[in-house]
């Protein structure tokens, strides 16, 4: 069983050098079925996103990680020489444990981000339905999503908010206690905005009004989310219904007022209200912080906040990578102990067979036996086969748990198992 784990990614590779190594989906099935036919690994499972290109394969032939690198980039038509600087390899126990760290977002561009669990899920169903996956990569795969869900729920690495945009829902969340059946007021159609509306969507809000300066593209905005769109003259009695307002356009203005938001806090009866200001110039006047029941936020507050959550998403990463190294050091050893009794199997195997034609053929020399006789033949052969393989096969056992890989090799080379053999490397 040898695994590697080769490719680049944001952190060894700017954008202008991943893009060279990057693989659509419609080719992946193909560059996995040229890494079996040049015979560089047996299974495969290549994992293409915007911030990394990796594969990950159980190779042959005594290959060697570094030999993988070099293969995927002349096989994704680039220069491997110019790309050699910015490519990883790693083999063995070092390979799963950087697979686990991938799928528990901890070599992510944001620590803790959610996407990149889908997107290990989707590389691993496409090369599986490319018939690439085999025991190894299965297992490797499996266990890997498992401790990324383990890191997850153990963990706080995905509990911050570490976006503006999530910060500002996160406010909303903690000043109103639960926005479920809530309804907010989206103004202009920005960016940001569109992504708080979205995420204010995600935790249960009951209505959203989209108000824009083209009517046209605020109903058009309403259709994607469910809502409905109304005229930035009408925003006053909006203002008087909806629990968290958004404001995020161009317009360099300030379209809530002080004088506005106090005749609005009369009408509410000064119920609770956040306003989130994502707009620079500001579009939500910063006077209305004095007003009792609105809670008001510009960007500036958002971005610190943000960045205690990546702060705190930090500090759960440490308790996250405990969780990744022992589970990558159990894994591998159990997956180190099924290769190795596989092949003690093929020993044992190899050793009957043996045994057996000699048996066989001792049987013809000696003529007719009885049952009793052949009994007695078939148990001292067995005896003899076993006496005489137990101190190398003790041996092997020791030197496989030891992780000592060239007596281990020796041995069972001694013991007649050929270490290129397809069967040792399930």
């Amino acid at each position: 069983m040898n695994l590697v784990a080769v490719g680049l990614s944001h952190h060894t590779a700017p954008v202008e050098v991943r893009e060279q190594l990057a693989t659509g989906s419609a080719h992946v099935p193909e560059l996995l079925a040229r890494l079996r036919s040049d015979q560089m690994g047996a299974e495969g499972v290549l994992l293409s996103t915007c911030n990394r290109v990796e594969l990950y394969a159980v190779v042959q032939g005594g290959r060697t990680a570094e030999e993988v690198a070099d293969w995927l980039a002349r096989s994704s038509g680039a220069r491997a020489r110019s790309l050699g600087r910015h490519m990883f390899a790693y083999q063995q126990q070092d390979a799963l444990q950087h697979v686990f760290r991938v799928a528990s977002s901890l070599d992510s561009m944001i620590i803790g981000e959610p996407q990149i669990v889908g997107q290990l899920r989707a590389a691993y169903k496409l090369a599986t339905s490319a018939e690439s996956t085999g025991p190894v990569l299965r297992r490797v795969m499996d266990r890997a999503l498992h401790v990324a869900k383990r890191v997850r729920t153990e963990t706080a690495i995905a509990r911050e908010a570490v976006s503006v945009g999530r910060a500002g829902v996160e406010l909303a969340r903690q000043v109103l206690g639960s926005l479920s059946g809530r309804s907010a007021l989206l103004i202009g159609a920005g960016a940001h905005g569109k992504l708080v509306a979205t995420s204010l969507l995600g935790y249960g809000l009951g209505e959203l009004v989209v108000a824009n300066r083209t009517f046209e593209r605020a109903a058009e905005l309403a259709n994607r989310f469910g809502g409905m769109a109304t005229h930035l003259d009408d925003l006053d009695r909006h203002l008087e219904r909806v629990d968290v307002v958004v404001a995020s356009t161009g317009a360099g203005r300030l379209l809530v007022t002080r004088r506005q938001m106090a005749r609005v806090v009369r009408k509410r009866r000064y119920r609770s209200q956040v306003l989130l200001d994502l707009s620079v110039p500001r579009n939500i006047d910063p006077a209305i912080n004095d007003l009792d029941g609105v809670y008001r936020f510009d960007v500036d507050d958002l971005r610190e906040v943000a960045a205690q959550g990546m702060e705190r998403r930090r500090a759960a990463a440490e308790a996250a990578e405990a969780i990744v190294q022992a589970e990558a050091a159990r894994a591998w050893q159990q997956m180190r102990g099924e290769a190795h009794r596989a092949r003690l199997a093929q020993v044992m195997r190899r050793a009957e067979s043996i045994r057996s034609a000699e048996v066989e053929r001792a049987a013809r020399a000696l003529g007719e036996m009885s049952p009793k006789q052949q009994q007695a033949i078939d148990a001292m052969t067995r005896a003899i086969i076993k006496k005489v393989l137990h101190p190398g096969l003790q041996s092997s056992r020791a030197w496989a748990e030891g992780g000592d890989q060239l007596r281990l090799e020796a041995a069972l080379r001694a013991l007649g198992v050929s270490t290129d053999d397809s069967e040792s490397s399930s």
